[in-house]
């Protein structure tokens, strides 16, 4: 994976990510594309018809039910690795108007709570990973207690895999993004008793906003503490119609902290 991921913005979302110093993680529930979140758990249905017969019927349609009833607790920011894409400036920067800010990838590793992933395209390495994910289901005897509270743990388990998988998983036809993803795994429980939630290895307080009458969850990731080896933003590239003057962008950055930050403009010629 390149060192640096780039994350396309408009003007106003670069002023509050560098003065914030935060990056927003949202649910997977509401990616752009809601059939990403489909794109996978089609695929292990699928691969689990190819493996149920009449003697693992019963084993297979528990974990069916789990599966079907557990909603995934994976929350994503979105990058690049392409520093001056077309489509990216066109979709997530105000149309060129905006910014790719050019993110240190290795600083994000430093945080045990988040993983890096480059998006996985190629539909028979996803058939791999899923088939992986599936085998410790596939060789459990047939004769064991699906009703247990260790079967339903066991599942779990398997089905955290899948969601992890389908946090970073798309269909090819995106390819030309070079997604590259920092996903979160927070453990989310509701208290029978108090009906409280309890939130565990999260990366701060649950948050929501207003968008189009939905309200959507997300967490935010700090960046605020750092050293000069590792800081975790490298270049700003300017977008085919940014205005910004790069002195001005400098002062910007400096005030917030960021300095010896490479400012590029895109080569891009469009401008329409």
């Amino acid at each position: 994976m390149s060192n640096i991921i780039y994350h396309y913005c408009n003007v106003e979302a670069f002023r509050a990510i560098i003065q914030n110093k935060t990056i927003w993680l949202s649910s997977v529930y509401n990616l752009n594309d809601y059939k990403e979140i489909h794109w996978i758990k089609e695929k292990v249905l699928k691969k689990i018809k190819e493996y149920t017969n009449k003697d693992n019927y019963e084993k297979f349609n528990y974990f069916i039910k789990f599966f079907e009833n557990q909603q995934p607790t994976v929350y994503i920011a979105s990058f690049s690795k392409g520093e001056d894409l077309l489509s990216q400036w066109r979709a997530y920067a105000d149309d060129g108007y905006g910014v790719a800010i050019g993110f240190n990838a290795k600083y994000f590793k430093e945080n045990d709570l988040i993983k890096t992933s480059e998006v996985l395209y190629d539909e028979n390495k996803q058939e791999i990973e899923i088939e992986k994910i599936l085998k410790p289901l596939l060789l459990l005897d047939e004769k064991s207690d699906f009703e247990s509270k260790e079967f339903q743990l066991y599942c779990e388990d398997i089905i955290n895999e899948i969601n992890n998988l389908s946090a970073k998983s798309k269909n090819e036809l995106f390819m030309e993004e070079q997604e590259v993803r920092l996903i979160h795994n927070p453990i989310i429980i509701e208290d029978v008793r108090t009906k409280k939630f309890i939130f565990k290895n999260n990366i701060s307080t649950m948050m929501f906003r207003a968008v189009c009458g939905n309200l959507i969850p997300y967490f935010e990731l700090k960046f605020d503490y750092f050293n000069e080896d590792n800081p975790p933003i490298l270049e700003i590239i300017k977008g085919p119609k940014n205005k910004f003057i790069n002195q001005e962008i400098n002062i910007f950055l400096a005030n917030n902290g960021f300095f010896n930050v490479n400012i590029k403009s895109s080569k891009s010629s469009y401008r329409w």
